[in-house]
């Protein structure tokens, strides 16, 4: 009985991961930040201006090397495999028309507020058509706005274990601290000393 609730546990974590991370590229991309602050070393950076446009750059090459990593852990060409993704009604309209996706679970509105028509999408797609849209992914589709393909995230799913999962973030990890130390190491403007305790 333990393990059947671990195993139906476990995807409704990811899933709740998933939904969440989509929410919070929505406000991102609504409300651009400024400024972000790092951590490397124990000493602590605010990236400002030309500092900050290059993270951000960082961070959206980091998300396309996540979704190819995923894809590589696969091995089944035929695999189903459940994919989120949000925007605005007309552009996840021509993404779906573009790439052909015909398995739609569901669609939900982000807001109550009748001007506002973003939503989330729940589909499933084959590996092989998946990896044709992770690769159309440029840093575009991310920055200086995140785009219907630049939002799609892979769902929880049988073909990626948690060891696997666990290898994919050390590596997503290890990219994004060479990068912000190469970041602070070669510019200097638009970089400020931070108080740790806010990161």
């Amino acid at each position: 009985m333990a393990l059947n609730l671990h195993k139906v546990a476990f995807p409704g974590i990811i899933a709740l991961l998933v939904i969440g991370t989509v929410g919070f590229l929505l406000a991102f991309s609504y409300y651009p930040e400024k400024h972000v602050n790092v951590n490397i070393d124990g000493t602590c950076y605010e990236l400002l201006d030309a500092s900050n446009e290059k993270h951000k750059i960082l961070r959206a090459e980091n998300d396309i090397n996540v979704k190819q990593m995923q894809l590589k852990m696969i091995e089944y060409k035929d695999a189903s495999l459940p994919i989120v993704f949000s925007g605005f009604k007309e552009d996840i309209n021509d993404f779906i028309k573009n790439y052909n996706i015909k398995n739609i679970i569901s669609i939900q509105k982000v807001s109550d507020n009748p001007g506002f028509d973003k939503f989330i999408v729940k589909a499933t797609s084959s590996k092989h058509d998946l990896e044709k849209i992770i690769n159309d992914l440029t840093v575009s589709d991310f920055y200086p706005t995140l785009t219907v393909k630049g939002s799609i995230g892979l769902g929880p799913n049988k073909y990626i274990s948690n060891e696997e999962g666990k290898v994919i973030s050390a590596k997503s990890n290890e990219f994004m601290e060479n990068g912000i130390k190469t970041i602070v190491d070669s510019t200097k403007e638009g970089i400020k000393a931070a108080d740790c305790r806010n990161i």
